[in-house]
């Protein structure tokens, strides 16, 4: 029931979604319950999902947003801290699927929630991926593929931040392609850097697309040049694990703007993919899957500022913002369903 009025009112706020005190009071409860656990909440999520997603070749894309309570912070506790290191918060890390085929949202297919406590190690980055925050990534992608299975292929799409080489290693499968931005100018298996690699291909051809506005970027048509290549990636020495493959061959493709309007707003896609490219049409399709990574933007914003306003709940505890959260997350999706 506060799922349906929390989505026909679009608001996270009990005050907003009860008709009553008596109710305001019971939906607030349900929310603290210890016995009602987020994962289960997602779960359920997740199994909706699957009946959707059935047959269907299927986009997971994945990112995380931090749920800031900066503002109510003296009302709060038990939370962590969030990317600032100084307001408190919460983490949100869903995996959304999203059909290949026509772009269509078809439901939430798994999500990590955590709070942050503490600072990184010192050796952090040589610690295994599973003690690593990074391993949402790895976790988010197995619990959808858990969770969907009846669908025959699912691709999943990261942004820079899941430039990680477990991902590439782990995640693939009979299955399961991935798709993501690089950041790092790795070490190739050979020699040489995979930056440099890439830029002595020759031109593929040329793609032009309509760029999505973001706050201080205005949308634009942008013009591309494509290249792509496949590549041996070599696995970083630190924080290597025996239980990967010392190379991992993947096909890159970039796509870099022609005219930009200037150096800083040129746009730069490097895509690293386990998908087949041996034509430009289909690097050309890489580009088109990758460019459906906005969704995932949309259904933060739809979880925060633009509709739902997780972030103004009154709601104290940290367990029960958790829990909220992973209701906040399955309603944002169906709002973007219904529009």
């Amino acid at each position: 029931m506060v799922l349906e009025r929390m989505l026909a009112r679009v608001s996270a706020g009990m005050r907003r979604v009860a008709d009553t005190r008596a109710e305001k009071v019971a939906f607030t409860r349900l929310f603290r319950n210890r016995h009602v656990s987020k994962q289960e909440i997602i779960r359920t999520a997740a199994a909706r999902t699957a009946e959707a997603a059935a047959g269907r070749h299927v986009l997971l894309i994945e990112d995380s947003s931090e749920i800031n309570y900066a503002a109510k912070s003296l009302r709060k506790r038990g939370l962590g801290r969030v990317g600032n290191g100084k307001d408190v918060g919460l983490f949100v890390h869903p995996a959304l699927a999203v059909d290949a085929a026509d772009g269509s949202v078809l439901g939430l297919a798994a999500a990590t929630i955590w709070r942050r406590e503490g600072k990184k190690a010192d050796d952090y980055q040589a610690l295994p991926i599973e003690d690593k925050e990074s391993y949402k990534w790895i976790a988010a992608a197995k619990a959808a593929r858990q969770a969907l299975t009846d669908t025959p292929l699912a691709t999943v799409i990261g942004d820079r931040e899941a430039d990680i080489y477990e991902v590439f290693a782990r995640l693939p499968d009979e299955r399961t392609h991935v798709l993501i931005r690089a950041v790092r100018d790795r070490a190739l298996g050979e020699q040489g850097r995979l930056f440099s690699a890439i830029a002595k291909t020759p031109e593929a051809g040329r793609i032009a697309f309509e760029l999505q506005a973001r706050p201080g970027r205005p949308g634009r048509t942008v013009e591309l040049a494509v290249r792509f290549a496949a590549v041996s990636l070599r696995q970083p020495r630190l924080g290597a694990d025996r239980r990967d493959p010392r190379e991992r061959t993947l096909n890159m493709v970039e796509v870099r703007e022609i005219e930009p309007p200037s150096p800083k707003e040129a746009v730069i896609w490097r895509l690293l993919t386990t998908h087949t490219v041996e034509t430009c049409a289909d690097a050309c399709r890489i580009v088109d899957l990758y460019r459906s990574r906005w969704s995932v933007e949309q259904l933060f914003r739809t979880m925060k500022s633009q509709a739902i306003d997780l972030e103004e709940s009154l709601i104290a505890d940290g367990d029960a913002l958790e829990r909220l959260a992973a209701a906040a997350l399955i309603v944002a999706t169906r709002v973007m369903q219904l529009v």
